[in-house]
């Protein structure tokens, strides 16, 4: 009779969960991709800081266009990297798109949410 495995805890499967997500950016490849998202490109602005000052930009017109401009290239490069799988332009998306979202969440936003005053 075969031995039966026991069972794996949910502490288990979330580590695994969380390696399998950063086994692609551990590697060379993942790590160039990640230095030229933050590289100088012009003058002193990488590829990231600039779409974070479009994300800020979108955010002027509203907190939903802040959001969806900042979520929306996340979302492709996250979908593109667990359904197709990971190469060097999409760590490099991924990259450029977590650090331009951050130009659309501030604390405010509860606030906001929950009361409709804005700023």
């Amino acid at each position: 009779m075969l031995p039966i495995d026991p069972e794996l805890t949910w502490k288990d499967r979330l580590r695994a969960m969380v390696l399998r997500w950063l086994r692609p950016v551990l590697t060379l490849r993942g790590a160039v991709a990640l230095a030229l998202a933050v590289v100088p490109i012009h003058g002193s602005e990488s590829a990231a800081t600039i779409w974070r000052d479009t994300v800020a930009e979108a955010r002027d017109f509203g907190l939903v266009a802040g959001y969806f401009v900042g979520a929306a290239p996340l979302a492709l490069s996250w979908w593109s990297l667990t359904r197709v799988g990971p190469t060097a332009p999409r760590l490099w998306l991924l990259a450029v798109s977590l650090i331009g979202a951050t130009a659309a969440v501030t604390p405010y936003d509860i606030v906001q949410i929950l009361t409709g005053v804005a700023r």
